[in-house]
């Protein structure tokens, strides 16, 4: 009898948009290429609340449950479900994965029994063996790269190497796309995995590059061919790069960039496309001829004004950088979303004050329309697996738990700061809400990327 599995995207309180998950689409159509029946549900593309989901799930029980917890914060929110899961009776085995869970799993393991298991690392061929495992009644403590109990202890199976070729996984399977696209008008794409930086907030890097190699992409040709594929079938001609760096670094990484436009033109797919890359990895020719193939939308993690703040988040860049490559991307006219940190513990009143007259810099850079909204109160989240938690960590200012990691600002000043902030922000947001004064321009889109509801 064929293993059944059930790959859930859970709904996030804090998380608005409603956006494929990439992951658990590759996940899918690795094990179903491999002849598995695999289902998946998107809680919140469906609109279905946990009530709706476990009375779902309940019908008809599948024999595995793999459950992605994208964002740290939203993991006590996953916790809970998969606890009404296991009240409902459901004894599926329950599995979890993504790069939280994957620095994590012993305080998951330890504190959860209602989990079985913790996927570590990429989870296509991990979720097919460990489903094959299943259905053969053979040891799972023989799959690799687990996390698992066995006789009250936490075991972890050896490290399952990354997929060194990315063209050879089949194209992620979009049961969720006709949903999304009631919320919003593109679809969503994956070129590439993992970063070339270092930066000391972030956990991607450290994750990826446990496996193996830190950043491997997809040949541009195969993109294009899913892309072609998807306006074939989906009528869709925007789409979202999901990379956590698009452009890769280095002249690799351009001449990749240019082939994709190059291939786009060829084929005379008339498409736009947003990205997210690096200041260092903006120059104006490059984007020139990659706005012209489509190019829509930039996220652009700057994260500072301040250069001291850059330097403790390890950018290896400095503010001109930052300067010239928003001034190059304003010249184009190419939206611009920044990914901006305000706020980290060491943060003084000076790193306010220069990120102050930074983003003053920015605003009459821009034309209003070309520029997604900034919070004024961004603060930094330490991630599992970041270097800045490990910092927190060894200088005892680490606060909270795995759930939710927090810290106190080392500058007395710059706390009475953060809070006046904060409590400001809130008050202006939560009366522009109760007007429905917010317009599309603040998601971070450019006008028409998302569908009025």
């Amino acid at each position: 009898m064929t293993c059944q599995a059930l790959l859930i995207h859970p709904r996030y309180s804090k998380v608005q948009e409603v956006n494929e998950n990439i992951g658990i689409g590759y996940i899918a159509a690795y094990s179903r290429a491999k002849g598995k029946k695999v289902e998946i549900l998107d809680m919140a593309a469906r609109g279905w609340s946990v009530k709706e989901s476990v009375e779902h799930i309940q019908s008809s029980p599948p024999e595995v449950i793999g459950l992605s917890i994208l964002f740290q914060e939203g993991a006590g929110e996953v916790l809970d479900f998969i606890r009404k899961l296991r009240e409902a009776g459901i004894k599926s085995h329950i599995v979890v994965g993504g790069i939280y869970p994957s620095f994590e799993y012993k305080a998951l393991l330890l504190n959860h029994a209602e989990i079985d298991s913790v996927c570590i690392g990429e989870g296509e061929e991990t979720f097919y063996c460990l489903m094959e495992s299943i259905e053969n009644g053979t040891d799972i403590t023989q799959v690799e790269g687990l996390a698992l109990r066995v006789g009250g202890e936490i075991i972890t199976t050896p490290r399952r190497r990354s997929v060194a070729d990315l063209d050879r996984l089949p194209f992620p399977a979009r049961d969720v796309l006709p949903f999304t696209l009631k919320h919003v008008t593109y679809a969503s794409m994956v070129s590439s995995r993992g970063c070339y930086g270092h930066c000391s907030f972030c956990s991607v890097c450290e994750f990826f590059s446990s496996m193996g190699a830190r950043y491997r992409y997809r040949n541009p040709e195969k993109v294009v061919d899913e892309i072609e594929t998807i306006i074939q079938e989906y009528e869709v001609t925007r789409f979202t790069f999901d990379d956590a760096n698009f452009m890769g670094g280095g002249k690799t990484g351009k001449e990749r960039s240019l082939e994709f436009a190059r291939i786009l033109r060829e084929r005379k797919l008339s498409i736009e496309y947003s990205i997210q890359c690096r200041s260092d990895d903006i120059e104006t020719q490059l984007f020139e001829t990659l706005k012209e193939s489509g190019l829509a939308r930039v996220y652009l993690g700057v994260e500072s004004g301040s250069q001291e703040q850059l330097n403790r988040y390890r950018k290896g860049l400095n503010v001109e950088d930052n300067l010239k490559a928003l001034e190059i991307l304003a010249g184009l006219g190419i939206f611009v979303q920044m990914g901006f940190i305000m706020f980290d513990p060491s943060a003084t009143v000076d790193d306010i004050s220069a990120n102050q007259q930074f983003l003053a810099k920015i605003k009459a850079m821009f034309r209003e329309d070309k520029l997604g909204y900034l919070s004024p109160t961004t603060k930094l989240i330490p991630l599992s697996g970041s270097e800045y938690v490990e910092k927190l960590r060894q200088d005892g200012r680490l606060k909270g738990d795995y759930l939710g990691y927090s810290y106190d600002f080392a500058d007395k000043k710059t706390a009475l700061l953060y809070n006046v902030s904060s409590a400001s922000a809130n008050m202006i947001w939560g009366a522009k809400k109760l007007m429905k004064e917010r317009n599309s321009r603040n998601d971070g889109f450019p006008d028409g990327w998302r569908k009025v509801r």
